[in-house]
């Protein structure tokens, strides 16, 4: 892959065309900007963490089905992905109020909400990207109707997926930003996820982990985007595995047909079949991913599953 003229430079990016059509490389750079371009700085090596972090975030979703512009990390900066054509709307997702949200709702700082709040801003510099309702997204012709409620379901999804991801590393995921964009029609998400465009707390000192730190001159900057890195990264050398164990076929499942009986006492005459298994979650850790699934299959065979009578599935993950 060769890398050619470069096409578009951001506030935090540039982007290359290639030789491969349709991909174009982004090159995330240490430069750094807060309220609308008013406060400009260098976070060393903050290209480098988002680079590899949003690798690590846009792997993680498209495994758990999230569609996105991600092709791999290629340099510690350097992503390759899908070009795509952005639509200007940026969606924000809050599960704490903090910064701007807790003013506007007179909340103190670090309020749970009672459910995941969804804004959405006009991706617009010059008009400071503002607040938009839907009926202004309308207006100004920026997204349909579908298309909207698309990337806010999308958004909603990536929230139940991230939250325990990043709690389990110890992190609070209290807000995020998400753009997205349309590759033969169809939408994807793009951009990045880093704690350039997201609230990240430490779980258990309530320690600022973002750009927050930059914009309020908080110091440790560069040394907390690599604790972020180091703790999102710490469990790739784990593998996740999920295992589905199912009665096979013409076996007998006196569950299943207890449980379909009783479906049919509440009036659920519709059910014709209940077959009942088990789900069945593993983490190894000392084995690469190409490894893990022989293992686990090993494992399914020698006690997980009984293969004379049950069927099974191995995802790993």
């Amino acid at each position: 892959m060769e890398k050619r003229e470069l096409i578009y430079e951001g506030k935090a990016k540039r982007v290359y065309a290639t030789d491969q059509p349709g991909q174009v490389i982004q090159e995330f750079k240490d430069e750094a900007t807060a309220f609308d371009g008013k406060k400009r700085g260098v976070i060393a090596g903050k290209g480098k963490v988002n680079a590899q972090m949003s690798d690590i975030i846009f792997r993680y979703l498209e495994k758990h089905g999230i569609h996105t512009h991600h092709v791999k990390l290629i340099s510690e900066n350097e992503l390759l992905t899908w070009w795509l054509e952005m639509i200007p709307v940026e969606i924000i997702v809050r599960n704490y109020a903090a910064g701007s949200l807790a003013k506007r709702l007179g909340y103190p700082e670090r309020t749970e909400m009672k459910s995941p709040i969804v804004e959405y801003y006009y991706k617009n510099d010059e008009l400071g990207d503002p607040m938009l309702a839907r009926e202004h997204i309308r207006e100004l012709g920026l997204a349909s109707d579908e298309q909207l409620d698309e990337m806010t379901s999308i958004a909603l999804r990536v929230n139940e997926i991230l939250r325990p991801f990043f709690e389990a590393r110890g992190i609070i995921l209290a807000d995020f930003k998400l753009e997205f964009g349309l590759r033969e029609g169809r939408i994807l998400l793009g951009d990045e996820f880093s704690p350039d465009v997201c609230r990240l707390w430490d779980a258990e000192t309530g320690e600022i982990m973002d750009k927050d730190r930059f914009r309020r001159d908080l110091g440790k900057v560069e040394e907390t985007y690599a604790e972020v890195l180091r703790r999102v990264s710490e469990e790739q050398a784990g593998v996740a595995a999920s295992v589905y164990v199912s009665p096979k076929k013409g076996v007998l499942d006196p569950a299943g047909q207890a449980t379909l009986g009783a479906l049919k006492s509440l009036g659920y005459e519709e059910v014709r079949e209940v077959r009942i298994g088990k789900y069945i979650t593993l983490r190894l850790e000392g084995v690469e991913a190409d490894k893990a699934e022989e293992r686990v299959r090993e494992m399914c065979e020698r006690l997980l599953a009984n293969p004379i009578i049950e069927d099974y599935r191995v995802e790993i993950d």
